[in-house]
């Protein structure tokens, strides 16, 4: 979601007109960090998957989705906090939020079609079923985000929504032992299980992973109120210190995660979750105390941030493939070295980078030819799908 401005007196470095320097910095960052996390899980050969700069590089992958999700719920509430008492009524424009949200699942389920056509899905086997219920971070993104913008109208006041957005997040951390460990097959619908537990395939799962969307709308509205003129106070009390804290209380929780959460498999998510949203508020107030320097982004870097949706999906297609055209995974297997893989990497964030640059222009300077675009792509995709 675009990351729109905030009426502000005295607008601190790191602020533009209509966009926040320092969250374009981060989603740039995060795209490059997908792009070739995903190239290199996807084609690396298994001689070099071992190792300390394997592991780092696996936990620095572990972070990229951690911060998309986190800045998501950042660029949510900023851009609610622009108009916030037209999104405490049912409205047009609300409406038209909703929809879009709704796309996003419909999006996620749509890359997770396992077989074409369509109809082959009535006598497709439980394996393929299970794939396409999985719920991945598109589905996760339109979930979390249709009941934030519900707590919304319900919290009515911005102070009420941070603090229960908050204490949402760490209800969640907190209960995915419990959770994950539930067998919800026989109590829930088949579609429905997914969005608790990773056991039935989902790898976005709600439980615990809206907490980050959760986190980053909290922080979003603490921005729009104060944030946006005290950038240097903001990134210090609101993101460099929690992150801190964050990490500190994820060592002490891990330190004592069977005594806390049990023996279960799943006893580490609220350590491991409480790291990773640590480390991200650490990232991200780094960025921002660099962002004091900047007065305005390439406009590169803007579309990079408004097109993260375009660059998540055309980039799935290219590495992993779909039912629609195979990907570098089908084609090459597992078998680059990281020397193989770096023209790879390179090509394929420069054809993003041009995609996004080029979509972005199209859209805001030929709104009818960008319209008319899409539909003629939503068609050739609809038609392989019931043809």
């Amino acid at each position: 979601m675009e990351v729109e401005s905030i009426p502000q007196r005295r607008p601190a470095g790191g602020a533009h007109a209509t966009r926040v320097i320092f969250i374009d910095l981060a989603r740039a960052l995060a795209v490059i960090f997908m792009l070739y996390g995903h190239t290199v899980d996807a084609l690396l050969a298994p001689a070099f998957r071992s190792g300390i700069v394997f592991n780092v590089w696996q936990f620095q992958r572990g972070l990229t989705s951690c911060l998309f999700l986190l800045l998501s719920g950042f660029a949510f509430s900023v851009a609610t906090a622009r108009h916030w008492a037209s999104h405490l009524a049912p409205s047009r424009a609300l409406f038209r939020r909703l929809r879009r949200f709704a796309l996003f699942i419909a999006l996620g389920y749509a890359m997770r079609i396992p077989v074409a056509p369509l109809r082959a899905m009535a006598g497709a086997s439980d394996t393929a079923w299970r794939t396409l219920l999985a719920v991945d971070v598109l589905q996760l993104i339109g979930v979390t985000f249709i009941a934030v913008q519900l707590l919304v109208m319900a919290s009515r006041s911005r102070r009420v929504f941070s603090g229960v957005a908050i204490t949402l997040a760490l209800a969640l951390t907190f209960a995915a032992p419990a959770i994950w460990s539930t067998n919800w097959e026989p109590s829930l619908p088949r579609a429905i299980e997914p969005y608790l537990t990773p056991t039935s395939g989902s790898l976005f799962p709600l439980v615990p992973w809206s907490a980050f969307i959760l986190t980053g709308a909290a922080l979003g509205q603490i921005y729009a109120r104060w944030g946006a003129s005290h950038l240097v106070s903001y990134a210090n009390r609101v993101l460099l210190l929690p992150g801190a804290i964050s990490v500190l209380a994820a060592l002490w929780f891990t330190s004592r995660q069977v005594e806390l959460f049990g023996a279960g498999p799943y006893a580490f998510v609220p350590g491991n979750i409480l790291l990773r949203a640590g480390v991200c508020l650490g990232i991200v107030g780094v960025i921002a105390h660099a962002s004091r320097a900047v007065s305005q982004l390439p406009h590169d870097f803007g579309a990079i941030a408004q097109e993260s949706l375009l660059i998540y999906g055309l980039h799935l297609f290219i590495v992993f493939g779909s039912i629609w055209a195979p990907g570098l995974l089908s084609i090459y297997g597992p078998t680059r070295t990281p020397l193989q893989l770096l023209p790879i990497v390179v090509l394929l964030i420069s054809t993003m980078t041009l995609a996004a640059y080029g979509w972005n222009w199209l859209k805001h300077t030929h709104r009818r030819v960008a319209w008319w675009t899409s539909v003629a792509v939503g068609m050739v995709m609809l038609a392989k799908l019931v043809v």
